[in-house]
């Protein structure tokens, strides 16, 4: 059986669901930061720093700042 875009996206949304609803919050937190810092792997000091910027303040760019070595 070959699926429809629709119905192939809904199986990969139940699919989704499968997984996510086998994990305890730890693996969740753990896969949201890794896809996270997947998504920022390309980004340069001067993307994430204009994000920051856009999304937060200076107030908090400027508090991640200070742990950074």
């Amino acid at each position: 059986m070959t699926l429809t875009k629709s119905q192939l996206d809904t199986l990969k949304g139940n699919y989704c669901e499968m997984i996510i609803d086998g994990m305890d919050m730890d693996t969740l937190l753990t896969l949201a930061y890794d896809l996270l810092m997947d998504a920022y792997k390309e980004s340069t000091e001067e993307d994430i720093k204009e994000e920051i910027l856009d999304l937060y303040d200076e107030e908090m760019l400027n508090d991640l700042m200070e742990n950074v070595e």
